[in-house]
């Protein structure tokens, strides 16, 4: 069918459509008469051919076909994978376009989600780098390896049990995109996993399968420092083996002079995150060292970090333009992590308490403080939404708040810590989100009675994927 013919879209209808806009997530959005339909795969400007694969009731989502006009903001990807890995979904889109589009997503959000629309919209900020710009990158071994088209017309053979290491492939867990470059992390990275994939092979025992919930290779970690030239290794298996922990310390350490880290860690989760249980030191210290602004943050093998060295500090610099500190201010600072925004605003005000549910965060915290000579600095432990439902003992404990900052995880703030927050009363709230549509669901709530959105400014700390950052200032009404 095509553009011009006034249909009724169905399950299984093949049609043209016209890619007007990206929305949040890097899905393409076409029109058919007033229904919105999102089609992977897709840029702004392109002419495509796509088969309906769901119909709702005000929406429908489509499957791309194939490209019968390219958008003008194409440009040819650099890496190979493009077409199966989840990690770069815009690489094909030019990085002007991808910072109007998650500018143009920023607002709509906010507006449309959080119903305001009395507020400055800031351009986003540009990442100075838009290549190897992560600090950590983590990898899936699996039995099984994604193929891309050419390889499945061409009807390739490939092992069933391989020792496949890289990214998931978009919409398989139990298959992985057999990493051969990555244009996020420093060159380094791949070579790593290159020789890490060739140990596995060699050591007899089995990569690990999502399906059969069998094998002994589980993830790799990888963080290069950007700032320091610290490099961690965290190999992670099912379980601890004396002769693969020798192996992988003999082949490692001779290959990679540069590691200052290697670890070997275990886990007998059974699901697809790379998180270790436990850590066996192989090679080196057991953490590493990165730089932020003048401080300095020792990360160990589980810990958050921001994973974007250079544009964190662009990121934590916004923070304290919108919290315009007058070196007097008593801070709150909810879902602390390791203390990083906590020590970095350390010097501009008179008194940091962070609050984060995480233990072993809290002792980096704590650890970071001592290295940095921060002494105006207290991390509470706890679950956020218990810990300060007792408001006087929390205002006894740690004084009122003038400024709260928070920077929760993407699913955002509990309904019981966003009801903590209006009896607390900051005088100001600088409101940090990597997800800008639970960020306009917490704003929603906040400015319904006590405060008022001043001001958001998106920060565009993943290049070349649909991710970005958000930074909102909000002051007391009265």
């Amino acid at each position: 069918m095509t553009l011009s013919e006034n249909i009724v879209p169905k399950k299984g209808t093949e049609l043209e459509l016209e890619i007007q806009a990206l929305a949040f997530g890097a899905r393409g959005i076409a029109r058919i008469n007033d229904m919105v339909c999102f089609v992977d795969d897709t840029l702004p400007g392109q002419t495509v051919l796509a088969r309906i694969s769901r119909k709702k009731k005000k929406y429908c989502e489509a499957r791309l076909l194939r490209i019968l006009k390219q958008s003008d903001q194409y440009i040819p990807p650099l890496c190979r994978h493009v077409n199966g890995c989840g990690g770069c979904s815009l690489q094909h889109f030019n990085y002007s376009s991808q910072l109007a589009a998650k500018e143009e997503q920023v607002s709509d959000l906010v507006q449309r989600i959080g119903g305001l629309t009395d507020f400055t919209m800031l351009p986003i900020l540009p990442a100075e780098e838009q290549f190897h710009y992560r600090n950590k990158m983590e990898f899936s071994f699996a039995p099984e390896r994604w193929l891309d088209v050419d390889e499945i017309s061409s009807n390739a053979e490939f092992n069933k049990n391989g020792h496949y290491l890289g990214m998931h492939a978009k919409g398989f867990f139990e298959k992985v995109v057999d990493l051969q470059e990555c244009y996020l992390a420093d060159p380094i990275v791949a070579e790593i996993v290159k020789h890490i994939r060739e140990v596995a092979a060699q050591s007899g025992l089995p990569a690990y399968g999502s399906r059969a919930q069998k094998g002994f290779w589980r993830f790799l970690i990888v963080r290069k420092c950007l700032n320091t030239t610290d490099l961690m290794v965290n190999v992670v298996t099912r379980e601890y083996n004396e002769k693969i922990a020798r192996l992988v310390t003999r082949e490692m350490t001779a290959r990679f002079p540069q590691i200052t880290s290697l670890l070997l860690g275990t886990t007998t989760s059974l699901g697809g995150v790379a998180f270790c249980e436990t850590e066996t030191l192989l090679y080196g210290r057991s953490t590493v060292y990165e730089q932020l602004g003048k401080y300095r943050f020792e990360i160990s093998a589980n810990s958050f970090f921001q994973t974007n060295t250079h544009q964190a500090e662009r990121l934590y610099d916004t923070i304290i333009e919108f919290a315009n500190f007058s070196r007097n201010e008593n801070v709150y600072d909810l879902y602390c992590g390791a203390g990083t925004i906590s020590i970095y605003i350390s010097g501009l005000v008179r008194r940091v308490t962070g609050f984060e549910s995480v233990e072993s965060a809290i002792k980096d915290a704590n650890n970071n403080c001592v290295l940095n000579n921060v002494e105006n600095c207290r991390f509470i432990a706890g679950d956020l939404k218990d810990l300060i439902r007792n408001i006087p003992a929390v205002l006894e404990s740690c004084g009122e708040p003038d400024v709260m900052i928070i920077d929760p995880p993407r699913g955002g703030m509990h309904p019981d810590t966003v009801q903590a927050v209006l009896k607390l009363l900051p005088q100001r709230i600088v409101h940090v989100s990597c997800n800008p549509a639970s960020l306009a669901r917490d704003l929603a709530i906040l400015c319904e009675q006590e405060y008022r959105l001043v001001k958001v400014k998106p920060v565009d700390m993943f290049p070349h994927t649909a991710h970005v950052e958000v930074v909102a200032l909000l002051e007391r009404k009265s």
